[in-house]
């Protein structure tokens, strides 16, 4: 009986970024079947992307979509900054102002964001309760008016945590704002109807 070379069946797939990061390769993966590389995820740091090293503590989390041939293609299924930058940011004194909300985009996408607001001084709690109300609105609202694609780039690359700081620092001066966490809980209509129709396709 000859006993199979398990790793010898393996072969390398060029794993790339979702075409909204430029398609790029962000790493390599093994496998001996390309089935199983279905959702199989894969982190990256934001500086690799952007060769700046100012973005080395925001972490993309991609997801296996799609293999053709030796390439897997991803999709982004959320981003998380590091605890210990985070941690960084907290003062004696002043306070941190949390704010989770779950948010539907202009095309269907349901996702969870996370956002801190990190003030100069102690603020009172009705202040506090204000500021995460107009933190939960400029979230959602820009939600409202955007595609997937687009509002993802703005929750990571910081225009949205700048929205945040314009709005709410006009109920109390802030220091600085942070979408540390973002989640898709559920994919657009579109989206999801896409995967349907290309797997009845291979079935047939």
């Amino acid at each position: 009986m000859v006993r199979k070379d398990k790793w010898r069946a393996k072969q390398w797939y060029e794993v790339v970024a979702p075409e909204m990061f430029g398609k790029i390769k962000v790493g390599e993966t093994l496998a001996d079947d390309p089935k199983k590389l279905m959702s199989r995820k894969v982190e990256m740091l934001l500086s690799d992307l952007t060769n700046d090293i100012k973005n080395q503590n925001l972490k993309l989390i991609l997801q296996i979509c799609d293999v053709d041939g030796n390439v897997a293609h991803t999709k982004l299924v959320g981003h998380v900054i590091s605890r210990d930058y985070l941690r960084s940011l907290v003062r004696r004194r002043s306070s941190k102002v949390d704010t989770y909300i779950n948010v539907t985009t202009k095309d269907g996408y349901i996702v969870r964001i996370k956002a801190s607001c990190f003030t100069l001084r102690r603020a009172r709690r009705s202040q506090e309760e204000l500021i995460r109300k107009i933190a939960a609105e400029t979230i959602s609202e820009r939600a409202k008016k955007l595609e997937f694609s687009k509002y993802m780039q703005e929750v990571i690359l910081g225009k949205l945590a700048s929205d945040i700081y314009k709005n709410a620092k006009k109920i109390y001066p802030l220091r600085r704002v942070e979408v540390f966490k973002s989640e898709v809980l559920s994919e657009g209509g579109g989206a999801a109807l896409a995967i349907k129709e290309k797997a009845k396709a291979q079935a047939s």
